[in-house]
């Protein structure tokens, strides 16, 4: 349970780290955000698809 406490804060700390970089360099959070919201998109086209 240790280990699984230790790895669940590393990770948060990791993830947190890798946003605030993101959030530094507004080239690459465009990107980021430009992606996302095409995954967003054809992932709500697949649930459509499943649905119906």
């Amino acid at each position: 349970m240790n280990k699984f406490a230790m790895g669940v804060l590393m990770g948060g700390a990791a993830a947190f780290a890798g946003i605030g970089y993101l959030m530094q360099d507004k080239k690459t959070y465009h990107k980021m955000v430009r992606k996302g919201k095409k995954l967003a998109s054809r992932a709500e086209e697949v649930m459509d698809d499943i649905i119906d």
